[in-house]
């Protein structure tokens, strides 16, 4: 009878592992974060406007990225001073979510009481993220893309209706001067 039993448990026990879903491998928070290393350092550089047709609006821009909070995020500082105004203050976060498999990101600026949330995809050295269309406020896409080793260039658009509007594009050179 014990035998009977141990026989039924196994087969049973078989039959339920052989129903499980293939484990596909997913990319690890520390693996994600570690690809985008292209972000980290010190730049500076211009941030254009797109003002419809209207006078030219360009600020200088600075951005530092550097790995924080127990190196589970991609902490960012970003400023722009425009003629006559100012430097804007600015902090993003940018983590990874083992479940979802997709990047995250949380924005906080001087215009806003609320962060904005974000979520996106890392191809090649292309990093797109999207704000929540379910949420309060614009549609928002923004996209940071290394185009050579001292090159960053960051850009957010706007959705309206079914096409995107650049709001401003900032291309950064990597600086070696030292942060304080």
């Amino acid at each position: 009878m014990k035998l009977l039993v141990t026989l039924l448990l196994a087969a049973s026990t078989t039959v339920v592992i052989a129903q499980q879903p293939a484990q596909t491998p997913t990319l690890q928070s520390a693996d994600a974060l570690a690809k985008l290393a292209f972000l980290q350092g010190d730049w500076s550089g211009k941030q254009n406007f797109d003002t419809g047709g209207g006078p030219a609006m360009v600020g200088e821009a600075s951005d530092h990225v550097a790995l924080g909070i127990a190196n589970k995020y991609l902490c960012e500082t970003l400023s722009t001073t425009l003629p006559n105004r100012k430097p804007t203050d600015t902090r993003h976060f940018i983590s990874f979510d083992k479940q979802t498999q997709k990047y995250t990101a949380w924005w906080f600026n001087d215009t806003s009481y609320h962060p904005t949330a974000l979520t996106g995809d890392l191809t090649g050295n292309k990093l797109v993220l999207l704000s929540d269309p379910s949420q309060p406020g614009p549609v928002l896409r923004a996209t940071y893309e290394n185009t050579s080793t001292d090159t960053l260039t960051y850009q957010v658009e706007m959705k309206n209706g079914d096409t995107w509007t650049r709001l401003f594009v900032t291309t950064y050179s990597k600086t070696t001067a030292a942060r304080q």
